[in-house]
């Protein structure tokens, strides 16, 4: 780095005044950090996802009054009724803040709860990967990321008292009896 400028050049001595030595300081500095700074900036970028839209699409495909998908084909692809999914994003939404809609750090309308669940579940039910979202929900993979681990929390924090425990005599007798209606005859000799 011998080529650069050390950050502190004495002024000429023709000029003794404080005032041109702090701007000579200055001036340095600034070509000092201009060489440091290679065309990369430490900002973010930022990148319009345009929610609403990611919104509107789910809404026209699945929750509608005329959804432009059915119920079986809401099975195939969220591996749940569309009845069970509403509980959850319902549940979801009341047992925290984080899925509520809200406005983002510009004040604009954030990604709405329904596409947050959406996010997690199809991450889950499917397989695909967070940055997938993007073209169809319009999030971002970091949004994505967050709507998957904030989901974990909240369904251990709401279902884990009845459902995460270690089942009682009375849930093996019906799970069971379950198994014994659906299959009688593969079993019995």
């Amino acid at each position: 780095m011998a080529d650069e400028l050390p950050l502190w050049f004495p002024p000429d001595s023709s000029d003794d005044s404080s005032y041109s030595s702090i701007l000579f300081f200055f001036q340095n500095l600034i070509k000092y950090a201009e060489l440091q700074d290679m065309g990369t900036s430490n900002r973010r970028r930022y990148t319009e996802h345009q929610r609403e839209v990611g919104h509107e699409t789910l809404m026209a495909d699945y929750f509608d009054k005329h959804p432009k998908y059915n119920d079986d084909i809401f099975r195939h692809r969220f591996r749940m009724s569309k009845r069970l999914f509403l509980k959850i994003e319902s549940g979801m939404e009341e047992n925290d803040s984080w899925f509520q809609e809200a406005l983002d750090a510009r004040g604009r309308k954030g990604v709405t709860p329904l596409q947050k669940v959406t996010s997690a579940i199809k991450q889950l039910a499917t397989g695909n990967t967070p940055d997938e979202n993007d073209e169809y929900l319009h999030m971002a993979e970091r949004t994505s990321r967050e709507c998957l681990e904030y989901f974990y929390d909240t369904v251990c924090k709401i279902y884990a008292p009845e459902f995460l425990r270690r089942p009682t005599s009375d849930d093996m007798a019906l799970l069971y009896e379950a198994h014994e209606e659906k299959s009688p005859s593969r079993y019995v000799r």
